[in-house]
């Protein structure tokens, strides 16, 4: 945490530059923040990672928030009401009025417009424009408000399609151009982009002119720091005000530093997987070989690499927290015989090789697929370990290049957990991102979650995907981890903001010193 004084050099009494001085340093401070890997690009139609999340949720509003109940609501977004109308085919948004962006443009209808068009834009290539492709019509009624139809009712439709929490400003993207975006990313959120320093940090400043909660720190610097025991250093130093921590630093930092920081956690609506190059090409493509890794694999190693209870091993890929949880998913519990059963079945009795990659700015997921990679020797795979910095590791994961790789993966469609599943569907855009899988009974399971109002049943359809896909190793799910937090005790966080549903990176406004 930086404080910086902005006191000008005038010939004032003493005693008025001490009073300045100090209404100054109350009021004008940088706070950075870890976020371990760089944005992969600034452009929020078709990034696919996490910390670009982070970084958009702070320069940009939301079209429609969520509470720390999960629930739908309007505080904090972009719109001032919304009604749902026969029976989830029409939606009407009311825009609130007096939204500008950071370039000084008016928010209006015409943007959240402009923001659905880019999402449905083929050429743009986003992964989520599945979740678009029902919206027959968009029609602006007044400068403010708009109306969504859709072909047939869809349930669940405002959290599959919340524009990835951004509204974009459509006039200042169609003079500069997607590139020019990119550069100099423009939203209406409490925060504006300063700078991108390569490898070093990004810098934003409070936006003056927000319309909403105004944020009490004046400037937030995004840190690159990869290796882990220099970030949990500079934690310790404060040179860092807040980062997720591994378990192993969490606990010593709580046993050691307890009176210089404070520290949460939480579960997450994630999990940590391994996902599979399923293409015919691939050696994966055969599922008894999918199958022969997961029955190899003792994720009990690789749980116990983290001490204390901060993660559960995984059954399926809905965390047990919602109800579409599966406890009756095969888990493929350790069986080394198992695997080399399938394996000989698969016309590979001795064995085979082949890579598993690996984000190198993640040290601790490097070191479990350290355990895998002994795991598999075990019963005869010998599996080479390529560890790539983030942004090549996106691109050779996503091409094919990769037979095998270490995924985290948060839910992006909370409330709903469609997005856990919707990856199974053969046209989703993230069922080629991440291997290709191909089932006919589950595309059919799938599409009809949208057209189902009852939850109960609506749940037992995420059930049923999660038996059929997860027996065929379409992903293979280790864990749910819980988020372990550590930050500067000079300030304050709200305790809504620890939150599967909000969390307190996404919300930098709220945060204060004391």
């Amino acid at each position: 945490m930086k404080r910086k004084n902005k006191l000008l050099l005038v010939l004032l009494p003493l005693v008025l530059i001490f009073a300045f001085s100090s209404l100054a340093l109350a009021n004008s401070f940088t706070v950075s923040v870890l976020l371990g890997s760089e944005p992969s690009r600034f452009n929020p139609i078709n990034y696919e990672d996490y910390v670009t999340l982070i970084f958009f949720s702070n320069i940009c509003d939301p079209l429609i928030a969520i509470d720390e109940n999960g629930n739908f609501t309007t505080e904090g977004s972009v719109l001032e009401e919304y009604s749902i109308e026969k029976e989830g085919k029409e939606f009407i948004f009311k825009v609130r009025e007096g939204i500008t962006f950071h370039n000084g443009d008016k928010l209006t209808a015409e943007d959240v417009k402009f923001t659905y068009e880019s999402l449905m834009n083929e050429e743009l290539g986003s992964p989520h424009r599945r979740h678009y492709t029902d919206i027959e019509d968009i029609q602006l009624i007044d400068e403010y408000t708009l109306k969504v139809t859709l072909t047939e009712p869809n349930v669940i439709f405002m959290a599959t399609s919340r524009l990835r929490d951004t509204v974009l400003p459509k006039n200042y993207i169609e003079r500069v151009g997607w590139e020019g975006y990119e550069r100099a990313p423009v939203g209406s959120g409490p925060y504006k982009f300063v700078e991108h320093r390569s490898g070093d940090k990004i810098v934003l400043a409070k936006f003056e002119d927000y319309w909403g909660h105004q944020a009490q720190i004046d400037n937030v610097e995004f840190k690159f720091i990869t290796e882990t025991s220099s970030a949990v250093m500079a934690l310790e130093t404060k040179e860092i005000d807040f980062m997720d921590l591994p378990v192993a630093s969490y606990e010593r930092l709580k046993e050691t530093r307890s009176d210089e920081l404070y520290f949460r956690s939480y579960e997450e609506f994630s999990d940590a997987r391994i996902c599979f190059n399923k293409r015919p090409d691939s050696i994966f493509s055969d599922v008894r070989l999918r199958q022969a890794v997961a029955y190899a694999i003792n994720v009990q190693d690789i749980i116990d690499l983290q001490p204390g209870d901060f993660v559960k091993p995984a059954v399926g890929r809905i965390p047990d927290s919602h109800a579409a949880f599966s406890p009756e998913v095969n888990s493929f519990e350790y069986n080394p015989q198992k695997a080399r059963e399938l394996m000989a079945e698969a016309g590979y009795p001795d064995g085979f090789s082949t890579e598993i990659y690996v984000s190198s700015d993640h040290e601790a997921r490097v070191l479990e697929t350290q355990i895998i990679q002994a795991h598999l020797a075990d019963v005869g795979i010998e599996c080479e370990i390529v560890a790539l910095e983030w942004g090549t590791y996106l691109d050779v994961t996503a091409d094919g290049t990769a037979p095998m790789f270490r995924e985290n993966w948060p839910c992006g469609t909370l409330p709903s957990p469609y997005n856990f599943i919707a990856e199974f569907h053969s046209e989703d855009p993230y069922n080629e991102i991440f291997g290709t899988y191909f089932n006919d009974e589950v595309d059919a399971l799938i599409d009809r979650i949208p057209r189902t109002p009852d939850p109960d049943e609506r749940w037992e359809l995420y059930r049923q995907v999660q038996m059929i896909a997860m027996e065929e190793v379409a992903t293979y799910s280790l864990y749910w981890p819980i988020a372990l937090q550590g930050y500067n005790n000079e300030l304050n966080i709200p305790d809504s903001l620890f939150n599967v549903f909000r969390k307190p990176v996404f919300h930098i406004n709220e945060w204060s010193f004391k």
